[in-house]
């Protein structure tokens, strides 16, 4: 459909954004025959891109300027002023909770979040020899849904230190979790997959929830075209949405909403688009020259580890071997093989009390305690919660995912014919808080993204006891037999803490889950959304995605 086409008709409702949140919503709402709903997408849709729909290929389109904003940090001053990579889905899909009513947010919680994604999922059965095999328990419809859009499953084939992760796990008292999606998540698990093994192929927002629904006359989807800014009603008090202004193809473009416009344009470009509409801190807004309408104050973190393992161990380090690369192809046609699931969804969850010791555990209880006591009344509530999180022997405060390869974000050069083992090592709840604002009044400009990693050095302390437990579990059990020898960090850089801190000072990164930038929080914690999910200071304006404050594991 071209700009012109498009902005001839009125909807009922504009989302802005065709990601995993904004079209399932979409498809939700339209629905009713009677209801009509627009979606603006900058990224472009193709159905047909291996890359995208080949499990084991995920993550190849990384930095790919066709799917991914490939946005940077600015500077990170607590980590050696690196700018640190920041992926996001640009295409018709996008980058595809915990009880939150503690911070002001009622009805939001597990039961309730529960009932959703069930409706929100078809769950393959998981075949008696695997589950055995790697201690997976089938799944329990108490917890998965069997009818939804999004199909999801456990793995075809499976890391090929599966089982060695585990058993070593389990010496350092890690148990076994087999049943993860209980809302008990601590422990070694497999995790569930959005990939249809039945075809080999991811499931995901564009194939699950809009494609099965292009039919309908009142889902009308524009793509290639980004969302410059909301429009208002003039003088409306609260602001009334009339619809958005959109760039395409060089021309900007409005079209008008008769009912609400949704934001679902992600973590970095939802708080974008606010900003350039006129609503947030008017001191930002000022120094870019755009009128204040309404003033409106207000990622997990790793490292990895790389080892070299026995060569007998079946790797993604294939892909570098064009013959058995070739073999891996024809695998693919026949549902099996590495590139018929994905890759990285075996984990290990810790508590603080597995890789801290019980004076480390003091020392960060006392110092967190003084954070609060001079914390503002939002950051206070979180700062209590997470401080409970990580006291508690059952919260889960650091994750472990094994990588059955060469890390190759690492800026290493694998050698030729050798397998690899990787670990990303995460601090699940950093204490850390950064910022998402405009750079300029420029909407295709990149947004000025400030993780702030480090900000608060306990985190810096937590991850590297996280990355010594690491290491030590790659000299425990059978996981430690695989390995040949330590790549990164080096000797040198494993010398002292000191030197490990700047290894993870140089090398830390995201685990691409940005979240809280229109913080779903009282108006007065410094929140931009309402339970409702409506922004404060208007009368139809909601924000669909990006709410959640607070780190969630």
């Amino acid at each position: 459909m071209t700009a012109e086409k498009f902005t001839s008709k009125t909807f009922d409702y504009i989302i802005a954004g065709g990601g995993t949140a904004g079209l399932a919503l979409a498809a939700r709402l339209s629905e009713d025959p009677t209801v009509s709903v627009g979606v603006i997408e900058a990224g472009d849709w193709d159905p047909n891109v291996d890359a995208i729909n080949i499990p084991g290929l995920c993550g190849t389109i990384l930095g790919n300027p066709k799917y991914d904003w490939a946005f940077m940090s600015v500077p990170q001053k607590h980590a050696n002023n690196r700018r640190v990579f920041q992926p996001r889905g640009k295409a018709l899909g996008g980058s595809s909770m915990v009880t939150i009513e503690a911070l002001g947010n009622p009805g939001w919680n597990w039961q309730e979040f529960l009932k959703y994604m069930k409706k929100s999922e078809t769950t393959l059965p998981l075949s008696p020899d695997i589950g055995k095999a790697y201690t997976i328990q089938s799944p329990d419809p108490k917890w998965h849904g069997d009818s939804g859009p999004i199909v999801k499953g456990y793995p075809t084939y499976f890391n090929a230190l599966h089982v060695q992760f585990l058993e070593s796990l389990k010496i350092l008292g890690i148990p076994v979790n087999p049943e993860p999606n209980n809302g008990y998540t601590m422990g070694s698990t497999m995790a569930f997959a959005a990939v249809d093994s039945r075809k080999a192929i991811r499931s995901y927002s564009a194939n699950a929830y809009y494609e099965p629904n292009t039919g309908r006359e009142n889902l009308v989807v524009l793509t290639g075209s980004l969302v410059s800014r909301i429009t208002f009603r003039p003088s409306s008090s609260p602001l009334v949405a009339t619809g958005v202004d959109f760039v395409n193809d060089g021309n900007t473009h409005h079209v008008a909403a008769r009912k609400e416009v949704i934001l679902c344009a992600g973590t970095f470009q939802t708080p974008q688009i606010l900003e350039l509409s006129g609503i947030g801190n008017e001191e930002i807004l000022k120094r870019h020259e755009i009128e204040t309408l309404f003033n409106l104050p207000g990622d997990h973190v790793y490292v990895h580890t790389i080892h070299e393992i026995d060569p007998k161990y079946e790797t993604i380090d294939f892909a570098r071997d064009p013959e058995e690369a070739a073999r891996q192809q024809e695998l693919y046609k026949v549902q099996q093989g590495y590139l018929s699931s994905a890759l990285a969804i075996l984990f290990g969850f810790l508590p603080a009390k597995a890789f801290t010791t019980d004076e480390e555990l003091k020392a960060w209880e006392k110092k967190v305690s003084e954070a609060i006591d001079s914390a503002s009344s939002g950051m206070k509530k979180q700062l209590q919660l997470q401080a409970k999180w990580f006291l508690d022997p059952e919260s889960a405060e650091a994750e472990l995912l094994p990588f059955p390869g060469f890390f190759l974000p690492s800026g290493l050069t694998p050698a030729e014919k050798t397998r690899y083992s990787s670990m990303v090592s995460t601090l699940l709840h950093p204490l850390s808080r950064g910022s998402v604002h405009v750079a300029s009044a420029d909407p295709s400009a990149p947004p000025a993204i400030d993780p702030n990693y480090f900000s608060n050095p306990l985190d810096l302390q937590m991850l590297l006891a996280i990355l010594k437990f690491t290491m030590k579990l790659y000299e425990t059990g059978p996981f430690g037999a695989a390995v040949r020898k330590q790549i990164a960090p080096n000797a040198e850089e494993c010398a002292s803490d000191e030197a490990l801190i700047e290894y993870i000072k140089n090398n830390c990164g995201c685990v691409y889950h940005p979240i809280g930038t229109a913080a779903m929080l009282p108006k007065e914690d410094g929140g931009v959304v309402d339970p409702a999910l409506k922004v404060y200071g208007t009368a139809n304006v909601r924000v669909a995605a990006d709410i959640i404050k607070g780190i969630i594991a």
